[in-house]
C-alpha cells in the first residue's frame, strides 16, 4: 500500500453488509456469546452502533478514543438506523484531501485514508463476529474481504498481539473456510466456545 487507497466505497460496502446482518438478529439471540470475547450479541451491536460517531470524529479532526466504545441502542430498527448514521459519517469524508491529511485514528496519528482502512477491517471483522454468533452466513463479498485482509496484514505486521491487545495471535481457520473466516482467523478470532 505505497499509495493511499480510497477506502470510502469499501467502508460503505462493509457497513451495508453489517446493517443487513443486524436486521436479521432476533431478540432471543441478544445474550448469546460472540467470537469477540468482550461482547455478547447485544454488546457487539452497541459497539458497532458506536463506530459511525468515531468515523465522523476522525474526519472532523477529533479523537475517536474520547468517544464511548458502546452506545445504547433501541433494538427496533437498529440496522437501518446504523446504516443511516454510518452514511452520514461517511459523507463527512467527501473531501479527497482528508485521505492524505494526518488525523487521529483509533491507534494514533495516521493519514485519513489509513484510518478509514482500519474502520473497514474492524467493520468486516465485527460483521463476521455477529454472523457467527447469530447463525448467519459469515462471508462478505470476497473483493471487500481481500482489501480488509491487506489492511490487516499491513497494520498488524509489527503490532503486538495477544491477551490484552486489540487483536489476538492468528489461529488456524477451519478446512475449506471462506475468505472472511480466514480473515477472522488471521485476526485471532476463535469460535470454539460458541
Amino acid at each position: 500500500m505505497d499509495q493511499m487507497p480510497d477506502f470510502r466505497p469499501d467502508l460503505d460496502a462493509a457497513q451495508t453488509w453489517v446493517a443487513g446482518l443486524i436486521d436479521a438478529v432476533r431478540p432471543h439471540q441478544l445474550d448469546a456469546p460472540t467470537p469477540c470475547t468482550e461482547y455478547d450479541v447485544r454488546g457487539l451491536l452497541q459497539h458497532i452502533a458506536a463506530l459511525p460517531d468515531k468515523v465522523a470524529a476522525v474526519a472532523m479532526g477529533g479523537n475517536p478514543r474520547e468517544l464511548p466504545s458502546q452506545v445504547a441502542i433501541d433494538e427496533d430498527g437498529v440496522g437501518q438506523r446504523y446504516l443511516e448514521e454510518a452514511r452520514v459519517a461517511l459523507d463527512m469524508w467527501a473531501d479527497d484531501a482528508l485521505l492524505t491529511t494526518t488525523l487521529t485514528a483509533p491507534w494514533g496519528p495516521a493519514p485519513g485514508g489509513a484510518a478509514l482502512g482500519g474502520f473497514v477491517m474492524e467493520t468486516v471483522a465485527h460483521g463476521w463476529d455477529l454472523a457467527v454468533a447469530t447463525g448467519q452466513d459469515p462471508e462478505a463479498d470476497p473483493a471487500l474481504v481481500a482489501k480488509a485482509r491487506a489492511i490487516g496484514e499491513h497494520a498488524l505486521a509489527e503490532a503486538p498481539r495477544g491477551p490484552g491487545m486489540p487483536f489476538d495471535v492468528p489461529v488456524e481457520a477451519p478446512t475449506g473456510a471462506g475468505p472472511t473466516t480466514q480473515l477472522a482467523a488471521f485476526l485471532g478470532r476463535s469460535w470454539d466456545r460458541l
